[in-house]
């Protein structure tokens, strides 16, 4: 098995510094697979989300069932399994509880591209998963799985997002212009009908801005403020 290390530390600040933003609270989880293995790395259940550290990233076989050795796992864990044999193209996947998207479904409004952050986002708006419940089998973790689609995120009534990304960073990133988008819309609702990025208007932003340097700029905008503020 290659050696974990550089991975979990890279998870392990990704889940303080989405905490620290609100993100993820007392719950919420983030993984990642384990390159050349069928396993995936995940914060541990009992550990609270603003002081993860690498020993606090558990190893789960593809059913979520921990090593030998290992701590347990968060109870949703069947979210990141079923959506890793879903989608070979994610490879990071992060449970939030984010303040303003969560609000949309509540109001069973879209969550639409308002702000040049969501164009990463479609235009008619993202996928919402409409059960409130705790997902906790692989049957309700296969049913957010086939709702998020190809999707970059899928939002779950009244409860909180998934997000997926390439790697952590470009989760993290995700995570971040998710929220970033959400509070503007929600914002703009209380001047008027906020105005909708078109389809045109999405590829041609979204292509602009999906590049590596630029989601690195993100990532490494946080990891500064977490040093700065004693987060990392």
């Amino acid at each position: 098995m290659p050696d974990p290390s550089a991975l979990k530390s890279t998870l392990a600040r990704a889940i303080r510094l989405l905490t620290a933003e609100g993100l993820i609270d007392m719950n919420g989880h983030m993984s990642a697979r384990l390159p050349g293995t069928e396993h995936v790395l995940i914060n541990a259940r009992q550990v609270g989300r603003s002081a993860v550290g690498p020993h606090d990233i558990v190893t789960v076989d593809p059913r979520g069932r921990p090593l030998p050795g290992e701590g347990d796992p968060p109870a949703e864990v069947p979210i990141h399994t079923r959506i890793y044999a879903a989608r070979p193209d994610v490879h990071c996947v992060a449970h939030l509880h984010p303040q303003f998207a969560t609000v949309f479904t509540i109001a069973g409004r879209p969550l639409v591209p308002v702000f040049q952050l969501g164009a990463l986002f479609p235009a008619q708006g993202l996928p919402v998963y409409d059960d409130p419940d705790l997902i906790r089998s692989d049957e309700a973790a296969d049913a957010v799985a086939r709702t998020l689609g190809s999707a970059r995120a899928v939002l779950l009534r009244g409860h909180g997002a998934v997000v997926v990304g390439e790697d952590v960073e470009t989760c993290f990133t995700a995570s971040i212009w998710l929220e970033e988008n959400a509070k503007k819309q929600l914002w703009a609702s209380v001047l008027g009908s906020p105005r909708v990025f078109t389809e045109e208007m999405v590829r041609r932003v979204r292509a602009s801005l999906w590049d590596r340097a630029i989601l690195l700029k993100t990532w490494d905008h946080y990891v500064a403020k977490g040093q700065r503020e004693g987060i990392l």
